[in-house]
């Protein structure tokens, strides 16, 4: 099961950016693909372009926030294609504007429901059916807000963000001994809505701090299949940092 093109891989969050890059990126490599996004049109289209490229691609309506929706959407996969080898929990809320005394308790909390407690749901959903076949693979986007705050960000994204690291290590620990791997990945900002708050002098001087470049989404594309395919065998409970060379030594 290590090769790409003999998995089964649902890919959340894969109407748009970073989700829908992956989605694609796996497309080409052969990776069975159930597409799962708020966005049911969308996701759709996407869905239809990977077909008339020749993937094998299902699209799916989630709201990962809604535990039952998730439930529902796990069971459905199962029965649609028979098994599940890997999860790619892109979906999630860009990074919002907000000062942290002026954030409503509904901001607060819508944040944390989707950016914390979805990426949960989901990976909770299809822990039975990894556990009992005794393998799967799961990535999760964290963002480069987990490690260095930018004061245009709510601290409840970066709360979120740092909470999904904290959540891989730990789901790493529990899970390793029935065959299932965990890892997150940390992007930078990369042009797929995560800049909608700054202004372009903001968004070229933080652009300026990469020194690598930002160069759009195919980076933590290109990460995701390093981690799915048997180059990720030996790697679990880690938070890779993709970001253009802004982080240093972690």
């Amino acid at each position: 099961m290590n090769a790409i093109a003999n998995q089964v891989v649902i890919v959340t969050g894969a109407a748009q950016g970073i989700g829908e890059c992956i989605a694609r990126h796996l497309a080409k490599q052969g990776a069975t693909l159930a597409l799962a996004d708020i966005q049911a049109e969308k996701v759709k289209a996407v869905q239809q372009s990977l077909s008339e490229s020749g993937g094998n691609a299902r699209a799916y309506f989630v709201d990962i926030a809604n535990v039952e929706l998730v439930k529902s959407l796990i069971q459905t996969i199962l029965k649609d294609f028979g098994r599940i080898d890997a999860l790619v929990n892109v979906a999630g809320l860009d990074a919002p504007a907000g000062l942290a005394w002026e954030i409503s308790e509904t901001e607060w909390r819508n944040v944390i429901e989707v950016n914390l407690n979805g990426q949960w749901w989901m990976i909770q959903a299809v822990l039975p059916h990894m556990m009992a076949q005794r393998r799967g693979k799961i990535v999760t986007i964290s963002s480069v807000s987990a490690r260095q705050a930018f004061p245009q960000h709510t601290p409840a994204y970066s709360a979120a963000k740092a909470g999904l690291i904290g959540m891989t290590s730990s789901l790493a620990t529990q899970l390793e001994a029935h065959g299932i791997l965990v890892n997150c990945i940390l992007p930078g900002m990369i042009g797929t809505g995560t800049d909608i708050h700054m202004t372009q002098a903001e968004k070229d001087l933080y652009q300026q701090q990469f020194p690598l470049g930002i160069v759009g989404p195919a980076p933590v594309a290109h990460a995701v299949s390093y981690l799915l395919a048997e180059s990720g065998d030996w790697i679990s409970g880690t938070a890779m940092n993709v970001t253009g060379g802004l982080l240093k030594g972690i």
